[in-house]
């Protein structure tokens, strides 16, 4: 259990720090229309099988499955070190809900903007420590058609 607030923000921080990396930006071409083509279903139910990995303590396991982007951002030292610094301590996932999700077709990378299909989705989460906290989750669809993360990221509400 967390028992210092500036413990738990600079918790926070540090993963922040780490895990911004990964997140593609909230910026780009975004399509809100919903029908047979939208994406978002698909992406939504991916990412909520890793967070349920990331739930159970499967923080190699959730490094492993990600976008190669995502691995080459952070290595899985570090994203397990980082989810066990500030994930962990949050306790059990008691109640996650769906905020909202966008479809982009472009998103800010280190060399411009990159092509490609993104699903940023943001989660309202309550954990056993934590009772109100948003999760950003970012996945990516690979040449392959399989979804995987390219970002994640815990603040507290």
């Amino acid at each position: 259990m967390i028992h210092c607030c500036q413990d738990r923000t600079s918790r926070f921080l540090r993963l922040g720090a780490v895990l911004v990396l990964c997140v593609a930006g909230f910026f780009g071409r975004l399509s809100y229309a919903e029908g047979a083509d939208d994406p978002r279903g698909a992406a939504v139910a991916a990412m909520q099988t890793w967070l349920h990995g990331i739930d159970e303590g499967d923080y190699p396991g959730s490094w492993n499955t990600a976008a190669g982007s995502f691995q080459k951002a952070v290595s899985s030292d570090q994203w397990t070190g980082a989810l066990n610094s500030v994930r962990k301590p949050l306790g059990k996932c008691v109640e996650r809900k769906l905020a909202s999700s966008l479809h982009q077709t472009e998103a800010p990378g280190p060399d411009g903007p990159q092509k490609g299909d993104y699903v940023v989705a943001q989660f309202n989460t309550a954990f056993e420590n934590l009772a109100y906290a948003v999760e950003t989750v970012c996945f990516e669809r690979g040449s392959d058609g399989v979804w995987k993360a390219s970002g994640y990221y815990i603040k507290p509400k």
